[in-house]
């Protein structure tokens, strides 16, 4: 009996640390993503759809997204998943050790010719200045494991939501009802300036009373959900983007980006007139 009390304790404490040892790393991704928000989200943008990227530097030279560093989907994928890859990914604990050691020594010490990013992208960026004294060894620890584990994540956090609950066509009829206009923003969980806009903007009382008063509002997840109403064929991949449409759904304008409470306030405005 004591022999099996003992294997049971040895294995309720392996399970202990497994555990301990996956919350820690959850609270490391956690808190990266903080500080890569807070110290490299003014660069490095937030999710942006492959394809969309593809079409960016391939074809239009950057000149749709006009962006001036990789986006943290770019990072993710050129340190752990891109051919050219650093460490050996069917050892991942090493290749994280690679990753992060790399990430350090690349943040404090830029140097192109060092650079994950290959010349085809490389050359649409201005040169990386250090960003020693600006962000700590620990801190870019917990950066490296937002990284890493960044795919993976992003993967397992989408959801499946609805339309407020309510089809188009009730969402339509509700408007119709009501005189108001439809308003409709394309927004994705991983997207910074969605989450920005929401807490910033959209939060306000001010904006919420305008929106109420004039617009039958929603939001839908593009990763999850289609854009309704042939908006497809006016989105340009960029998060979030907002859609103004007539009581009948048809569009009135779109505004690709995140926007201040005064613009925001103006854009809302714009649309009543017409």
């Amino acid at each position: 009996m004591f022999r099996h009390t003992k294997k049971f304790m040895k294995k309720n404490f392996i399970i202990i640390l497994i555990l301990a040892s996956s919350m820690n790393l959850s609270a490391s991704c956690e808190n990266g993503k903080k500080i890569f928000q807070k110290k490299c989200a003014s660069c490095h943008l937030g999710y942006i759809a492959g394809k969309v990227l593809e079409d960016n530097f391939y074809k239009k030279e950057n000149k749709t997204l006009n962006l001036k560093a990789p986006t943290v989907n770019m990072l993710a994928y050129f340190l752990k998943e891109a051919p050219d890859h650093l460490g050996d990914k069917n050892d991942p604990e090493m290749q994280r050790m690679e990753i992060g050691d790399f990430i350090q020594d690349y943040v404090y010490n830029p140097n192109r010719k060092n650079s994950v990013i290959p010349n085809h992208f490389l050359k649409y960026f201005a040169p990386k200045k250090s960003m020693k004294g600006k962000v700590t060894q620990d801190e870019l620890s917990k950066i490296s494991d937002y990284l890493f584990e960044y795919k993976d994540r992003r993967i397992k956090k989408i959801k499946k939501i609805s339309l407020a609950n309510m089809s188009i066509k009730q969402l339509v009829q509700k408007a119709k009802k009501e005189n108001k206009r439809l308003l409709i923003e394309a927004i994705s969980k991983t997207c910074y300036y969605c989450e920005k806009m929401s807490k910033e903007v959209l939060s306000l009382p001010d904006v919420k009373k305008a929106i109420n008063q004039n617009f039958v509002f929603i939001q839908v997840d593009i990763d999850e959900k289609k854009l309704p109403l042939n908006l497809d064929k006016k989105f340009k991949k960029i998060t979030p983007t907002f859609f103004a449409l007539t009581p009948s759904g048809k569009l009135l304008n779109d505004y690709p980006g995140a926007w201040s409470k005064s613009d925001f306030l103006l854009i809302l405005k714009e649309n009543l007139k017409k």
